[in-house]
C-alpha cells in the first residue's frame, strides 16, 4: 500500500514536472518569437523612415543652399505633410535613445519650417517667420547625414 502511494506520487510529480517544463519551453518560445517580431517591425519602420527622409533630402538640400545665398523668395511646395512620422510616432520610441531623439528633432524642424512657410507675406511677422523657416531647414539639413547613418544601422 505504501509502495503504491509512492508510485502514484512519483507519477504525479512527473506529470507536474512535465507541465512546468512544457510551460517554460512555451514561454521561452513565445518570448523569442515576440523579440524577432519586434526587431522585424523596427527594421521595417527604419527602412520606411530612411526611404522617406532620402526622398525629402533633395528638397531640403536645395532650399538650405538657396537660403545660404540670401534674399527672400516664395516657397509653394510644402516641406512635409502627412508622412510616416505621424504614422509611426509611437513606434519611434522603440529605437535607441539617440536615434529616437534625432528623428523627433529632424521632423520637428520640418514641421516648424512648414508652419512658418505658410505665413503670408503681408503678415507683420513674415520676416521673423521666414528667418525661422530658414533656420529650421538648415538645422534639418545638418541632421541628415547622422540620421540616415543611424537608420541604416537599424536596417542592417
Amino acid at each position: 500500500m505504501y509502495a503504491e502511494r509512492i508510485d502514484a506520487m512519483r507519477e504525479i510529480n512527473i506529470l507536474i514536472l512535465g507541465a512546468v517544463i512544457g510551460g517554460i519551453i512555451g514561454f521561452i518560445s513565445s518570448y523569442a518569437m515576440w523579440k524577432v517580431q519586434i526587431n522585424q517591425d523596427k527594421r521595417n519602420i527604419a527602412q520606411g523612415l530612411h526611404t522617406e527622409i532620402s526622398s525629402l533630402e533633395g528638397t531640403i538640400k536645395l532650399y538650405a543652399g538657396a537660403f545660404e545665398k540670401g534674399g527672400l523668395f516664395k516657397i509653394d511646395q510644402p516641406f512635409y505633410g502627412d508622412g510616416l512620422f505621424f504614422a509611426y510616432r509611437k513606434e519611434i520610441f522603440a529605437f535607441n535613445k539617440d536615434l529616437s531623439k534625432l528623428i523627433f528633432e529632424f521632423y520637428t524642424y520640418l514641421l516648424l519650417a512648414e508652419r512658418d512657410r505658410q505665413v503670408d507675406k503681408s503678415d507683420q511677422f513674415f520676416k521673423q517667420a521666414y528667418d525661422e523657416m530658414k533656420n529650421s531647414i538648415k538645422n534639418a539639413n545638418n541632421l541628415l547625414p547622422k540620421l540616415k547613418e543611424l537608420l541604416k544601422n537599424e536596417i542592417l
